[in-house]
């Protein structure tokens, strides 16, 4: 069905008879390098029952060059974190994305990846990562996931909890739903909504970042639409014939390097990508929000926080970003600081571009080390 709504799209003609309604389809004219940014790129959100969910895709040339939108993260805030420490803004997320930009009218449908946030983040985490690969010519789809989301964990650091603190991402993945519905989204949008005709619906895959990495492991296993599996920092083994690639920083104590090979090493079709220094919050843009300097300026010395929790957060929301420590049971690997995102960043790219070029599209060798000095791929 896709093909044929392309083909129909490609011979309508104007209301006169004439050729004026003809939609001319723009090719993806890539740079050779993976990690570079490919065409403009288009953002929107939508919602699916109670889920919200980001889609960001390939737009029209039309839109080249306007200013892409700021993910302003402080709308994850709650009102009762807000009320109790006082207003607090935190860092934009500046991106190259265009809020509601024209479709790019394809030449082939374009395939899909989900992407699943880790615990402590939300749906635009990894900003970075969904905008280039939407640059790239792909769909990419991420959802929010209650239970989970950075406005679940804040208002847990006091003791007593405030209003809204939800810590069941713990005990129980709540993304699983989540991810359902976006798929129910996508079915939807591809059949009668602004995507008809766009997505092939049946070239999928998941990329998930920390909690959503076992996500990705867990739901991308079970939904048989699904043709490979990213998980990054993180993920469970993976026994369905599936292209899966793990990428993790080596100096990454959540789950660690030794959990991470031993998943790939338990999977049927797997890749290990290994970063030299990189630490936890290489694959999202969480650093950004430099909530350690949040935790300082508005918590630090507050007789009301809840110490056992506290620390914890604090520890995970800034591993791997600049100016904090790597946990001291890597000290010996990993010295005193974290590889630079200005370097890590590239890699993350290259990496994510790589595999789905050849996982989905069949285009490629698939993963390889890009001439980074920091990478590391093998075949467990």
């Amino acid at each position: 069905m896709p093909a044929l709504l392309l083909a129909l799209l490609a011979c309508s003609a104007g209301p006169d008879g004439d050729d004026s309604g003809v939609v001319a389809p723009q090719p993806l004219d890539l740079p050779e390098d993976p990690a570079a940014w490919g065409v403009p790129v288009g953002v929107r959100t939508e919602t699916m029952g109670e889920v919200v969910v980001e889609l960001w895709y390939p737009a029209d040339d039309a839109v080249a060059g306007q200013a892409g939108e700021v993910v302003d993260a402080t709308v994850f805030v709650p009102d009762s974190v807000q009320e109790h420490i006082g207003p607090l803004t935190l860092p934009g997320l500046p991106t190259l994305a265009v809020r509601d930009a024209p479709l790019r009218p394809p030449e082939a449908p374009y395939p899909v990846v989900f992407f699943s946030h880790g615990f402590g983040g939300f749906r635009q985490q990894s900003v970075d990562l969904t905008t280039h690969l939407a640059s790239r010519g792909y769909v990419v789809i991420s959802a929010d996931h209650p239970g989970r989301m950075l406005g679940d964990v804040l208002p847990c650091l006091f003791s007593p909890p405030l209003e809204g603190c939800d810590l069941t991402g713990f005990t129980e993945d709540p993304a699983q739903e989540d991810l359902d519905q976006a798929l129910a989204l996508l079915d939807q949008l591809a059949a009668e909504g602004w995507l008809a005709g766009a997505v092939d619906t049946e070239t999928l895959a998941i990329a998930g970042h920390s909690a959503g990495a076992g996500s990705t492991t867990t739901w991308g296993q079970a939904e048989p639409r699904i043709d490979a599996l990213l998980p990054l920092a993180g993920g469970a083994a993976v026994t369905a014939d599936l292209p899966t690639a793990f990428v993790e920083g080596t100096c990454d104590p959540y789950p660690g390097m030794a959990a991470v090979t031993e998943s790939a090493q338990g999977s049927a079709d797997a890749t290990l990508v290994a970063i030299a220094g990189a630490g936890h919050l290489a694959f999202s843009d969480l650093c950004e929000l430099e909530l350690g300097a949040l935790a300082k300026d508005y918590l630090e010395g507050r007789d009301d926080l809840n110490d056992a929790i506290y620390a914890g957060l604090v520890a995970l929301a800034t591993d791997g970003c600049p100016g904090a420590a790597p946990d001291p049971s890597l000290a010996a690997e990993c010295g005193d600081r974290f590889l630079d995102l200005s370097v890590s960043d590239p890699i993350v790219r290259h990496v994510a571009t790589t595999f789905l070029d050849q996982a989905l599209r069949g285009q490629g060798a698939g993963v390889d080390d890009g001439g980074y000095a920091q990478v590391q791929v093998s075949t467990p």
